[in-house]
């Protein structure tokens, strides 16, 4: 069996980066990271092999932090009228900046089209580098369920991305 740490030395940068990619706040994800990687680390001695893979575990893990954060999130700011600022680009022309941010106003409304689910698997797909055998896993879905899942998502999502064909 592979030691605990080798495995969070292979495995900390996809697990930071799916959860990256569902709070897209850096401090937020290197919370919520830790707190999945002590929560594996407090019940190691329970992983079983023999009842799955690692990936599965720790996405799971990680999943599970990631969804109590915005259950606690939106409970706790239902009500809130405060919104985060916009991220600055030290270094890039005006232009440049106006660009990113016409980019990323397009990519977040073409992903907020999409639905949770939709947006949980491709994240667990294209920030976390999962197959889809492993996304089935963490998801509890079929593996076709979760290929026709991601083949309709990206459908919705370059529908949404035309001008950047």
């Amino acid at each position: 069996m592979t030691s605990f740490e080798d495995l969070y030395n292979t495995y900390f940068k996809r697990v930071y980066a799916y959860i990256f990619s569902r709070v897209r706040n850096h401090a937020t994800a290197e919370d919520l990271c830790a707190a999945a990687w002590k929560n594996a680390y407090e019940h190691w001695a329970s992983f079983d092999e023999q009842k799955g893979e690692f990936t599965q575990w720790i996405f799971t893990i990680a999943r599970n932090q990631t969804n109590m954060y915005w259950r606690l999130y939106w409970v706790k700011n239902v009500f809130s009228l405060t919104e985060e600022s916009a991220p600055v680009y030290a270094g890039d022309s005006p232009l440049k900046n106006l660009e990113q941010d016409t980019f990323r106003h397009d990519l977040t409304n073409a992903l907020g089209k999409l639905s949770a689910r939709e947006r949980d698997i491709l994240a667990l797909k294209f920030y976390s580098g999962l197959n889809n055998r492993q996304i089935a896993q963490v998801s509890q879905l079929s593996e076709s369920n979760v290929g026709t899942i991601i083949n309709r998502a990206v459908t919705k999502m370059r529908k949404g991305m035309k001008n950047y064909d």
